[in-house]
């Protein structure tokens, strides 16, 4: 065997073996992209399941405290949140033990809403728990998907960005669920007024926080459509304070309805959650994570 066919093996072999590793590279690389897609599928899904639990605490409080007229609507809240839960099956969630908890605290906490049995503060404190597990879960799922690799800059992190997010949401969230329920009974008083007056004081400074998160970020488009939408924030959430401090809270009485008070403090947490999904977007967007 002559020393040119020896080599002509060898190379054969190498090149072989060096396309055999450009391909295991590109399926690995292919896999991975997949994983971490479904993983800002989740979260997004993750939210939009958080966002509903808000809206039925914000109105099930409302009709707890005397606000019959909006039963409609709190069943129509309840059909919608049962109909999302299906799809966090086809995202493969029930894998999570989070998952499983969530569905069982909401089967019984749904009855309870509509037989009104249970007390203000109690209804509200079950909500706090069913959404802190789903933040639990989300902070499982970026794990479990590789998303904390993905960076907004040297070192911000998306998925911490996008979790501080949905943090802040639920303070103002809080805030629009304990005052609801004040607005519909027409008055101010004990545990509640202490719970919206603290949430009032708490929320400014996890906002500022956020924002300046926000303004740190290298992306030119993203930094772009993050400094617009924080003008609007920062707009939106001074106006829920001091409707909460001169409209609802005032020494002389509430000076504001409950559907007019739901949407005032709707505003700031529709456009935080506007920023939540551009960030999932733009990261779905990328070729290659």
């Amino acid at each position: 065997m002559s020393d040119n066919y020896l080599w002509e093996v060898v190379s054969a072999v190498i090149t072989t073996l060096g396309l055999l590793a450009i391909v295991k590279e590109i399926a690995r690389n292919k896999n991975h992209k997949i994983m971490v897609d479904l993983g800002l599928r989740s979260i997004a899904y993750c939210q939009r399941v958080i966002t509903k639990c808000q809206q039925h605490r914000g109105i099930s409080n409302a009709v707890l405290q005397g606000n019959i007229e909006l039963k409609r609507d709190l069943i129509t809240t309840q059909r919608e949140l049962d109909k999302l839960i299906q799809e966090g099956i086809t995202l493969g969630l029930d894998k999570f033990p989070q998952w499983e908890s969530f569905i069982e605290h909401w089967s019984r906490l749904k009855i309870h809403a509509l037989d009104r049995d249970l007390s203000s503060q109690n209804l509200l404190r079950q909500h706090n728990i069913m959404i802190d597990g789903q933040l639990s879960l989300f902070e499982d799922i970026t794990i479990y998907n590789d998303l904390q690799w993905i960076m907004l800059n040297d070192s911000l992190h998306l998925s911490q960005v996008c979790l501080d997010t949905l943090r802040v949401v639920e303070s103002i969230a809080q805030s629009r669920g304990i005052g609801t329920g004040i607005c519909a009974k027409g008055y101010s008083e004990g545990i509640e007024q202490i719970s919206l007056n603290f949430l009032k004081v708490s929320i400014s400074s996890p906002i500022n926080n956020m924002l300046n998160e926000f303004s740190s970020v290298d992306d030119q488009n993203l930094s772009a459509q993050l400094k617009k939408s924080s003008k609007q924030i920062k707009e939106s959430v001074d106006k829920l304070i001091d409707v909460i401090e001169y409209q609802v809270l005032a020494d002389d009485g509430v000076k504001i309805g409950a559907a007019e008070y739901f949407a005032v403090a709707t505003k700031p947490i529709e456009e935080l959650l506007s920023v939540f999904q551009y960030l999932v977007d733009s990261a779905l967007q990328q070729p290659e994570i």
